[in-house]
């Protein structure tokens, strides 16, 4: 969840910091921004370890993961051909809201999953 919360604070300043701060200030904090989102991404290593974690079996984790990169290259690719639409007819902004908006669901979502005690705490109970 904190990796999406971060891509929100990523995605607000890349799309406002021009409008925000005075350009070269904007510039230092877009290079923050980018080190921040660099950061993020090595957050997916620890998610893999965290289904290594949940996983009942090595297969279920191979699956998981495996199905995950799948799903994750299909957006990539599908964000990047809207996101430029969506860039050029409504600007820079609002790409930026739009994402910030799905590291909130992503975050929701996440909120979602059980640690792997509480899991084995409801197989207890039942």
């Amino acid at each position: 969840m904190t990796d999406t919360l971060i891509l929100v604070v990523v995605c607000f300043f890349y799309g406002f910091a021009h409008r925000i701060f005075p350009a070269d200030v904007a510039f230092l904090v877009c290079c923050a921004n980018y080190v921040l989102d660099s950061i993020i991404s090595l957050a997916s290593m620890a998610s893999n370890v965290y289904v290594h974690d949940l996983a009942d079996t090595p297969e279920e984790a191979r699956a998981t993961i495996s199905t995950g990169l799948s799903v994750n290259h299909l957006i990539t690719i599908l964000i990047a051909l809207f996101g430029g639409w969506i860039w050029r007819t409504l600007g820079i902004e609002m790409l930026f809201i739009l994402s910030a908006v799905l590291g909130l669901c992503n975050s929701a979502y996440a909120a979602t999953i059980k640690s792997p005690e509480e899991n084995k705490m409801e197989v207890q109970c039942t």
